[in-house]
């Protein structure tokens, strides 16, 4: 396969390598910048962004250093029985690096300690639909400085 072909293949298609783990990274990394322009600049903040179907998405900054935030990111169902999060995902934006990775996922908190190349491949790529289907909803965070 050619660059070019590869460059017109979706995230999903393309052969798993780690570098084009690193590409989904990157790509992760744009569509969290058009979530939350101001991430890189704010600490311990916590919103919410409610679409125009009226689904309730979460994020808050759980940790802020100079190169990277961690946030929480979660759609907020309420219901009869209750409220319920999920699918709750922590993602580490490495303002440096340009890149977004999924460290914890709550349904899947176990990760390989080599860094299981398979489930980074999953969790990244369900990122990657996740966010653009929260972009194109319409949900949005204008992060205040705490």
């Amino acid at each position: 396969m050619t660059a070019n072909a590869a460059q017109r293949l979706p995230c999903e298609a393309r052969p798993r390598t780690f570098a084009a783990l690193m590409e989904l990274y990157e790509i992760n990394y744009i569509y969290m910048r058009r979530l939350a322009p101001d991430l890189a600049r704010v600490d311990g903040a916590s919103e919410v962004s409610v679409s125009r179907a009226g689904v309730a998405l979460r994020l808050e900054v759980l940790e802020r250093s100079r190169y990277t935030s961690t946030v929480l990111l979660t759609h907020r169902f309420e219901s009869e029985e209750g409220a319920e999060s999920m699918p709750d995902l922590t993602v580490r934006v490495y303002h440096d690096a340009r890149a977004a990775e999924v460290l914890t996922a709550r349904r899947d908190a176990v990760r390989d300690p080599e860094g299981d190349l398979e489930w980074r491949w999953r969790m990244n790529r369900f990122l990657n639909r996740w966010l653009r289907f929260t972009l194109g909803e319409g949900h949005g965070f204008r992060l205040s400085h705490a």
